[in-house]
This record gives C-alpha cells, sequence and structure tokens, in this order.
C-alpha cells in the first residue's frame, strides 16, 4: 500500500535540503575572512611557506656560486698591495755618519738619509697571474658545472614533491568536505526513511523489524558523518600547515564534486618507464655521477705540470735615492709536481672513490623509480578501471532513484522506495568521491616518478573542479 506523503514530511525534506546546503555553506566559510582557494592559489601559499622547498632553493643559490669560483681559477688574477715600513737601523753608515764628507754647496752630507738611523719607505705593487695551462682546474670547472646542475634537479623535485603534497593534502580535504555534505544529506533521508517505516508501522502496514533496521542505518549514518566531520577539521589543519594560512574550499567543489568525471590516463606500462630517466631525483644523481668524475680527473691531472704567466709593477719610495726603484717584471713560471708527501696519489683515490660510491647511487634511483613507476601504473590501472565502474554505477543509481520516485508519483510505489535509492545513490556518491580521489592521487605519483608534475597538473585539477565541468 502506497504512503503519501504527509505536510509533515514535506517539511522534513524542506529542511533537510536546507541543513545540506548550511553544511556546504559552513564548510566554504570556515573564515569569513578567507577568499575561496583553489589548487594553483594554495600551492602559491606554499611556495611561501614550505621550508623544505626554501631550504632546497638556497642551496641551489650556493652552488651556483661553486660554478663562478671554479671558473675564478681559469681567469686573470690581479692584486694591488701596498705597505708603509719605518725601521731603526744599526749598519756601518748610521754608525759612521761623522765620517761622512759634508758638501760645501749645501752645508749637508750628500744622502743624509741613509746615515739616519730612524729609516722610512713605502712600497706599491701591482702583480697580475693567468693561468696558461692547467688541465686539473679545467676538468674542476667541469665539475663544478655538473655540481649546478645537480642542485637544480634537486630544487627541481623538491617543488614537484610540494606539489604533490599540497595536492595530497588538498584532496584529503575536499574529499572529507564532500563526505560531511554527502552523509549529511544521507543522514537526513534515512531520518526519513525512519519517520516513514515507524508510520507504516503504526498503520499496520509495515514491521517493528523495518522500524529498527532503519533506527540502524540512521544511527550508523550519523556516527559516519561525525567521523567524517573529525577527518574534515584534521585535512584541514594539515593544509593550513602546508600553506601558512586558512584555505577556503570553493562551495561548488565540496556540493558538486562527485560529479565530475577526469581526463583519463592513458598508455602503456613500457610507455610510462620509458620516462622514467625524465625523473628529476635521477637527473640530479647523472649529474653528480658526472660531476665526481670529473672531480676524479682533475685530481689525477694534479700530477701535470702548470704554466702561467705573471706580470708585476713595483714601485719602492725612499729618501734614500739608492733605494729607491721602480721595476716591471714579466715572467713564465712552470711548475712540476715531483712529491707531496702522497697527499695528490691520496686525494685522486678518494675522487675515484667517490666517483664510484655516485655511480651505485644513480643505479640505484633507476632501480627504485623503475619499480615505484610501475607500482604507480599498476594503481592508476585499477583505480581508473573502478572510476569508470563506479560512474556506469553513479548512471545506473541515478536512473533507478528517478525511477522509484516516478512510481510513487502515480502511486504505484512507496516512499520508503525512494528514500532507499536514494541512500543507495549517496553510497555511491561516496564511492565515487573517495575513488575518484586515489586516483588522482595515484595520477599525480606516476607523473611525480616520471619528472612531469608540474603547476599546469594544479591548474587542471582547477579546471576539473570548477563549477564549469561539472556534469
Amino acid at each position: 500500500m502506497p504512503i503519501p506523503f504527509k505536510p509533515q514530511l514535506i517539511a522534513l525534506i524542506v529542511s533537510s535540503t536546507l541543513s545540506s546546503a548550511a553544511i556546504a555553506e559552513e564548510i566554504q566559510t570556515v573564515n569569513s575572512t578567507v577568499q575561496t582557494t583553489g589548487f594553483v592559489s594554495a600551492f602559491k601559499l606554499a611556495k611561501e611557506h614550505d621550508p623544505q622547498l626554501k631550504y632546497a632553493f638556497y642551496n641551489y643559490q650556493a652552488e651556483q656560486e661553486q660554478d663562478d669560483i671554479a671558473l675564478s681559477q681559469l681567469l686573470p688574477n690581479a692584486k694591488l698591495s701596498a705597505s708603509y715600513v719605518k725601521q731603526n737601523v744599526d749598519d756601518d753608515y748610521t754608525r759612521n755618519k761623522a765620517d761622512v764628507p759634508i758638501d760645501p754647496s749645501t752645508g749637508e752630507r750628500a744622502n743624509a738619509a741613509r746615515y739616519t738611523a730612524t729609516q722610512d719607505y713605502s712600497v706599491y705593487q701591482l702583480n697580475i697571474q693567468q693561468s696558461l695551462i692547467n688541465v686539473s682546474a679545467w676538468q674542476a670547472y667541469g665539475s663544478a658545472k655538473d655540481a649546478v646542475k645537480q642542485s637544480q634537479f634537486t630544487y627541481t623535485r623538491a617543488e614537484q614533491e610540494l606539489i604533490y603534497r599540497l595536492s595530497q593534502a588538498y584532496l584529503e580535504a575536499l574529499t572529507a568536505a564532500q563526505q560531511v555534505y554527502i552523509y549529511q544529506d544521507k543522514l537526513e533521508s534515512l531520518q526519513l526513511k525512519l519517520d516513514q517505516t515507524d508510520r507504516m508501522n503504526e498503520l499496520g502496514v509495515g514491521g517493528r523489524l523495518n522500524v529498527l533496521r532503519a533506527t540502524s542505518s540512521r544511527d550508523v549514518a550519523r556516527s559516519d558523518l561525525l567521523q567524517a566531520k573529525s577527518r574534515y577539521e584534521d585535512a584541514k589543519t594539515n593544509l593550513e600547515n602546508l600553506t601558512g594560512s586558512k584555505v577556503s574550499i570553493p562551495k561548488g567543489w565540496v556540493e558538486n564534486g562527485y560529479k565530475v568525471f577526469p581526463r583519463l590516463v592513458g598508455g602503456t606500462e613500457q610507455e610510462w618507464l620509458s620516462k622514467v630517466q625524465n625523473n628529476a631525483e635521477i637527473l640530479a644523481e647523472l649529474s653528480n655521477v658526472r660531476s665526481k668524475e670529473g672531480e676524479a680527473s682533475s685530481s689525477q691531472s694534479k700530477h701535470l705540470p702548470t704554466l702561467d704567466l705573471s706580470l708585476s709593477y713595483a714601485d719602492r719610495n725612499s729618501p734614500d735615492r739608492y733605494e729607491y726603484s721602480e721595476n716591471y717584471t714579466a715572467s713564465i713560471d712552470l711548475t712540476i709536481p715531483i712529491y707531496s708527501g702522497g697527499r695528490t696519489s691520496a686525494q685522486s683515490r678518494q675522487a675515484e672513490a667517490a666517483y664510484n660510491a655516485a655511480q651505485a647511487r644513480y643505479e640505484q634511483a633507476i632501480s627504485e623509480k623503475t619499480q615505484a613507476v610501475k607500482l604507480a601504473f599498476t594503481q592508476l590501472s585499477s583505480f581508473r578501471e573502478r572510476l569508470q565502474a563506479l560512474e556506469e554505477s553513479r548512471k545506473s543509481s541515478q536512473a533507478f532513484l528517478e525511477a522509484a520516485e516516478r512510481e510513487a508519483d502515480l502511486s504505484l510505489g512507496s516512499q520508503v522506495d525512494v528514500l532507499e535509492a536514494r541512500t543507495e545513490l549517496y553510497d555511491v556518491r561516496l564511492e565515487f568521491a573517495n575513488t575518484l580521489s586515489d586516483y588522482l592521487m595515484s595520477n599525480l605519483n606516476i607523473q611525480l616518478e616520471t619528472g612531469q608534475l608540474s603547476e599546469s597538473t594544479l591548474q587542471e585539477f582547477d579546471t576539473l573542479f570548477d563549477s564549469k565541468s561539472h556534469l
């Protein structure tokens, strides 16, 4: 026997709709002073706040200077020096100055400064040195350039990892907010179902068992809602810790996020594995191998002779005219290392061992990232298939609900059937929202491990969840 809607039931439905809207409004306006923030905006906040990214950036800046330091060994080295000397002199001139004849024309001793016990003079000198042949310095410069590349890739990886961590935190907060919204609707629907079942029981067309079953389902939904609210608070706190400020998720994303369907990622496992060489960590390790190889070559080349060109100018000013001088010097200096106590050989062996260690780390990185891409591809494929299946389930559940509503309108079915169909649709929506989040995280993971993760991925997420893309 179909049970028509009562005025009280209509009031409950209206209040359910208003409650759901209130929940979404509450989630969207957690702080009335906070502007709506999408993935890209949240990432910009995180870039200004995240200490790990700052560390990688400043380390990259410091490493860039190493390049100039190594280059300086190949460029001219100019040095200007000046000195002023005041000294007490005790020699034959100062001890026997009384024997020095006096010049009749001046009445003074000739070059009197030489016979003064306290003498002073100043020296100005300019030296310029240019390396002509220095194989070790050239190889050290090449090694420094590779070290700069390594720090650059390390910074790129840190930025990609921040995108991953930010996206993960944002998706967790968004999914939790969607769960709160859907669980609230589900709870209201189950409350209506309980009221309707209880009414049927009072009219003698239902059973007490149905009332107890409806009560149990309502209580479980209430527990799920409280748990979802707790998860949302935790996820929101984690997101705020990453960005350094409160983040307000767009209202439309919360209400309709479960309706979107992403552009599914394709490709075979082998195609994804071929991109693993673009992984920023692997590129950093490869640059490190090349840098250590350059250091080893540079250490070995310290046994080779070096050739330098030196130019100098010296000006010595002194009251003693015999001490005054102005000299220009040009020289070519050949240095042949003969023996340094074994230091050069030890440094060479040390650099060779460091190169072998870097090569081992590079091979380990390739192995680890290859396995990571394989795992990410498997997860991505699994979530893609589940997402497609849930999309079909979502459509069929929606069709079932519409059919139940038509039957109720025609008095061919009960409102309990409608409420049961709506409850099933809420369950599908919850599962779809969770699976969508898992799929997007798997997509982020495989892009991270193949070096393709960038801010454009966040822009795609903004477009995906934007209200214009809702189905």
